[in-house]
């Protein structure tokens, strides 16, 4: 198993609980890995399976999803059936041979920018003890 080079990390992050838990670890200066980007959303149950899928085949090595707790979701509990929709996802990327570990999706407040540092870092370094997707990209890139 070689590891990926470049741990690329995509996080879609709900702008009520992890967007404000990336913030807080900004402002606290938490060392977190330089490879990851956090893009914005209303609600991680807004982030729709093709997002992740596109995220992946632009060269993302994991994507996570965070959002607000299930049950303290400010949009009628949508995070409830984006992680059913992200579990069936799962299966899919498995199916793939992206593999389903490649996908995290992870609930919090806005006050736990300790626990959202953290859950960056592990994931990070999970990601890391992968094997690359190099492979994956090549027979992608052979089917167009």
């Amino acid at each position: 198993m070689s590891p990926v080079a470049d741990t690329n990390i995509l996080v879609f992050a709900c702008r009520w609980c992890g967007l404000i838990g990336a913030d807080g670890a900004g402002r606290r200066r938490t060392e977190l890995p330089a490879s990851f980007r956090v893009i914005p959303v209303e609600c991680a149950g807004y982030v729709e399976p093709d997002a992740v899928i596109r995220a992946f085949a632009s060269g993302a090595a994991g994507v996570a999803v965070l959002g607000c707790h299930v049950g303290g979701c400010r949009f009628n509990d949508a995070n409830h059936p984006a992680l059913k929709r992200l579990e069936l996802l799962r299966t899919l990327l498995d199916t793939t041979g992206i593999g389903g570990d490649r996908l995290l999706l992870g609930f919090g407040t806005a006050h736990e920018h300790h626990q959202w540092a953290d859950t960056i870092r592990d994931f990070h370094r999970h990601v890391e003890g992968l094997p690359s997707m190099e492979s994956w990209m090549t027979s992608v890139a052979g089917d167009r």
